[in-house]
């Protein structure tokens, strides 16, 4: 009998496809909402919730250039529904709001507080 008639019934594990790594990587915008805090001009913390922006949304408030739309959109409730307009938003102090668009930064992945966070978590 030949060898080239046998069947064989082992499986080959089938590879992940980019989009599967790129999931279980973390690299798409979390729907899960993230704790952080601010120390106001007082001196208190104010402690509240912070949503990932997908990058369309980033990229266009981000060339928009206006802080108060990139604060309204992150700046959440632990449900991740927005806690002030834009309009609210440009009402801030500017030391407030620039406090809050580090934090918005920080959670789309950008600057020096991006960077110590990542490694925080074991991810720089």
């Amino acid at each position: 009998m030949s060898k080239t008639n046998e069947t064989t019934t082992d499986t080959v594990a089938t590879p992940q496809t980019v989009l599967q790594a790129f999931t279980s990587l973390g690299m798409f915008a979390s729907k899960d909402v993230h704790a952080d805090t601010v120390t106001l001009p007082n001196g208190d913390k104010a402690q509240f919730h912070v949503r990932e922006l997908p990058d369309a949304e980033f990229r266009k408030l981000f060339h928009d250039g206006d802080r108060a739309k990139l604060i309204a959109a992150t700046i959440c409730d632990e449900d991740g529904k927005p806690v002030m307009t834009d309009k609210q938003a440009a009402q801030l102090k500017p030391l407030v709001a620039a406090e809050l668009q580090q934090v918005a930064m920080k959670h789309s992945g950008f600057g020096a507080k991006a960077a110590d966070a990542q490694a925080e978590a074991g991810n720089a």
